[in-house]
């Protein structure tokens, strides 16, 4: 993926009561600009449901909600810093909570692409310089530079 990070595509404050009004909330960015299908949000929901997309790292946690490239028409991350966390399943402990504070969903439309992307972003949260600027960001404007930077 060239290009992933898009000033469009970043929010701050969500107000979400949880993880399936988050990624609603969220995802109605990708529709809006026609990065995605419209059948991309409620499978996004439904493959959460399945495979969980929460993540803890020290000092942060974050969602990383996606799916399948048919409902995907241009590739893309939506970033989003949460008003007040919100409980998403754990990724690879099933039954565990993660407390999400942020969300970076991802619309990918080469499936090569995927685990590079995830992998990318997970970088950014091992990297504590990256991972104190996503937390000390406050507007879209400051978001994005960070995403942009950390991301690309």
């Amino acid at each position: 993926m060239d290009q992933a990070i898009y000033r469009e595509l970043i929010m701050v404050g969500v107000d979400a009561k949880d993880s399936e009004d988050a990624i609603r909330q969220v995802g109605t960015l990708f529709e809006k600009y026609g990065f995605v299908k419209d059948t991309y949000v409620d499978a996004v929901v439904e493959r959460e449901k399945v495979f969980a997309t929460g993540l803890e790292f020290p000092g942060i946690s974050i969602a990383m909600p996606h799916t399948d490239i048919v409902h995907v028409n241009k590739p893309g991350v939506t970033v989003a810093k949460l008003a007040h966390p919100v409980e998403f399943e754990h990724m690879g402990e099933p039954g565990r909570k993660v407390q999400a504070e942020m969300l970076f969903m991802m619309a990918i439309v080469n499936p090569e692409d995927q685990i590079g992307t995830i992998m990318k972003v997970l970088g950014v949260f091992q990297n504590e310089e990256a991972m104190e600027a996503f937390k000390k960001a406050e507007t879209e404007d400051e978001v994005y530079e960070v995403a942009k930077k950390y991301i690309g």
